[in-house]
């Protein structure tokens, strides 16, 4: 671990543990319950971990890395903590958490990933209001992702900041911006390693009902640090702009819809082959049409989100369909249908770039159950079964299927 990284989890860890002392002296007893740990285990098994093609032949880039193990069985540990409470008008939530991940044939994957989040919802008087926070977290690159059969972790750190103004009730007008840093650990992927800027101008109407919409003209600057950009199309620097409605409204009593949808105009300065325009967006609908009855649908089209660990110029495309049928009072049974289209605009990576210019995407579909046991509110144990299949248009070495089952259980008190 790193000096600056260091630096990051002692200001977090004192933080916390700083203002977890304060609230647990004798003034604030009361207000213990917004202190929450949580545990959770869960084991896996998965038929093609590195998701490699079976057109892959034996000697083929990937099969050493199986060690004629292609499938394996994983143990991921977490535990965490957290504080949520409000102040009068002050809100104010802390997160800390740790997973580790054990690989029983593959050992060398084995890892420790850490998260951390910090908001203050703040309110002055009765027009103003605003948010500050951080965010940071480490997550493990499928190798659906990954060019390569390494293990690579990626770090995500966010600071974001905004203020709003209540010119009435129900209206207001604000700003806000946001830092992201993209990086890999051990230095994996430096050339994937980006920074961006976004500033937003806000238009908020929030009645007394609870819902929300908000109106945003937002501009996002970002560069990739170690791309050339004397390269021919180089990817190095990027600007976009977004015309966007976002935020939730419960349209009946049983159908609430939330996200945001807009237009996207984004614009490569090296490599104009790449611009992109067009219909942005991710909505997710839930409805429950009886009580033993849910259905969540949601809907993605984005470029290079932040949970997109390909090249941040292929638009992903993705719809999601998860019913769930309330069995009893602690017995649910659920159902996920997913389907994927990541359009590469242009050459997508490692692509033989002397095969004729068509169109260069891959589609990825799964499919799966669970059932779910709750006996009692802090604790639930989900049983699980998913199969999922990729198919390239531009590579049928990066086709591949592979069926992945699972138990986790989850403790909180």
């Amino acid at each position: 671990m790193n000096n600056k990284k260091q630096n990051v989890f002692a200001v977090l860890v004192g933080g916390a543990v700083t203002f977890f002392g304060v609230q647990a002296t004798p003034a604030f007893a009361e207000e213990i319950d917004a202190l929450k740990f949580s545990v959770s285990q869960t084991f896996s098994r998965d038929t093609n971990l590195y998701r490699i093609s079976d057109d892959v032949p034996d000697n083929g880039p990937g099969r050493e890395r199986m060690r004629g193990k292609r499938s394996d069985t994983i143990a991921v540990t977490r535990a965490g903590a957290s504080f949520d409470q409000e102040y009068g008008r002050q809100g104010i939530h802390l997160g800390l958490a740790a997973s580790r991940t054990f690989y029983r044939e593959h050992t060398d994957l084995n890892n420790t990933s850490p998260d951390a989040r910090l908001r203050w919802d703040w309110r002055v008087g009765d027009h103003w209001s605003g948010v500050l926070g951080y965010s940071y977290n480490e997550s493990f690159v499928g190798f659906e992702d990954a060019s390569g059969y390494e293990r690579v972790m990626r770090r995500l750190g966010r600071a974001n900041g905004g203020v709003n103004y209540w010119f009435h009730p129900d209206w207001a007008v604000g700003v806000s911006a946001s830092s992201v840093r993209n990086t890999y650990r051990d230095d994996r992927r430096p050339w994937d390693e980006y920074d961006a800027r976004e500033a937003n101008l806000n238009l908020t109407y929030r009645p007394a009902t609870g819902n929300r919409i908000v109106f945003s003209l937002r501009n996002e600057d970002g560069k990739y640090p170690e791309r050339n950009k004397e390269e021919p199309d180089s990817l190095r620097e990027w600007q976009q702009r977004d015309a966007r409605f976002s935020g939730e409204w419960q349209l009946t009593g049983v159908t609430k819809i939330s996200g945001y949808i807009g237009y996207s105009q984004r614009e490569y300065e090296y490599a104009s082959s790449r611009d992109f325009r067009g219909m942005t967006g991710s909505l997710a609908l839930h409805w429950v049409p009886t009580p033993k009855a849910i259905v969540d649908l949601s809907w993605r089209r984005e470029i290079g989100a932040d949970h997109d660990a390909a090249s941040n110029f292929a638009v992903s495309h993705s719809w999601i369909l998860q019913p769930t049928w309330v069995v009893t009072d602690k017995v649910r049974l659920g159902a996920t249908l997913k389907t994927t289209k990541r359009d590469y605009r242009g050459t997508a990576p490692d692509a033989d770039t002397s095969l004729p210019g068509s169109a260069k995407y891959d589609r990825t579909g799964s499919y799966g159950l669970n059932l779910q046991y709750i006996p009692a509110a802090f604790f639930n144990l989900t049983l699980g079964i998913q199969r999922e299949k990729r198919d390239s248009k531009w590579d049928d070495n990066r086709d591949y299927d592979a069926q992945t089952t699972w138990l986790s259980g989850n403790f909180t008190f």
